[in-house]
């Protein structure tokens, strides 16, 4: 059950600001396609942007505990598709489902938790955040300003994309009971809509085809 929004809980954490030499441009720092993360928040912290033309952002630092990173893929037009959750497929080859084989489904766009953290990681940014980083944990920034729109807390698992290879959240969502809640989603695509629930409707769809019409079934990518 999704709680209802307070943020007497994001007031408690203390703030701190940053002066920034220049002019703040996240978007500069957000080159590549960028991650989808699961993982679990470890931590958080509050920081103000200010920069050299005297605005001042606010933002909130999630440290997330990594548990399941993919690369984000895109076609030639620029839409995003669904990345390749697993190198192989299972194949329906007998009667009732009775038996299956498993086929080459091309090359894994999972990486590693270490390579995600590489990838994500910017000097300048990890030196304000460093003294609330929390073992095994990446901090992830959000603008305040945005989590009006949800409430996250300390242990909550979440799915989450980030802008480019970036540390800056594109979009997220919290995971409860399996699968992201729409009460509980900013940014990015249609509220709710994260790539592991359509991963899990298409392997739905696929048990409902006709028997004689053999098809690929994903293994379980998730599973370890």
């Amino acid at each position: 059950m999704s709680r209802i929004y307070e943020n007497k809980p994001l007031q408690s954490v203390p703030i701190e600001t940053h002066q920034w030499k220049t002019l703040w441009k996240p978007a500069t720092l957000q080159s590549g396609n960028g991650i989808l993360i699961e993982g679990s928040i470890q931590g958080r912290s509050r920081h103000v942007i200010a920069d050299s033309a005297g605005s001042k952002l606010r933002y909130l630092v999630l440290h997330i505990k990594l548990l399941r990173c993919h690369k984000r893929k895109f076609d030639k037009l620029g839409k995003e598709i669904e990345p390749n959750f697993s190198e192989t497929k299972k194949v329906n080859i007998g009667h009732l489902n009775s038996s299956y084989k498993v086929e080459a489904k091309g090359e894994t766009d999972r990486i590693s938790n270490e390579e995600a953290t590489a990838k994500l990681t910017l000097p300048d940014l990890k030196s304000i955040t460093a003294k609330h980083s929390v073992s095994g944990c990446l901090p992830l920034w959000i603008e305040e300003a945005t989590m009006e729109k949800m409430d996250l807390d300390v242990g909550d698992e979440v799915r989450l994309k980030t802008k480019g290879d970036s540390p800056f959240i594109f979009s997220i969502s919290k995971i409860e009971g399996g699968s992201s809640k729409a009460s509980n989603y900013v940014g990015g695509d249609q509220v709710g809509g994260s790539w592991t629930d359509k991963i899990f409707t298409e392997k739905i769809e696929v048990k409902t085809l006709p028997q004689d019409q053999p098809e690929g079934v994903d293994d379980d990518e998730w599973d370890d």
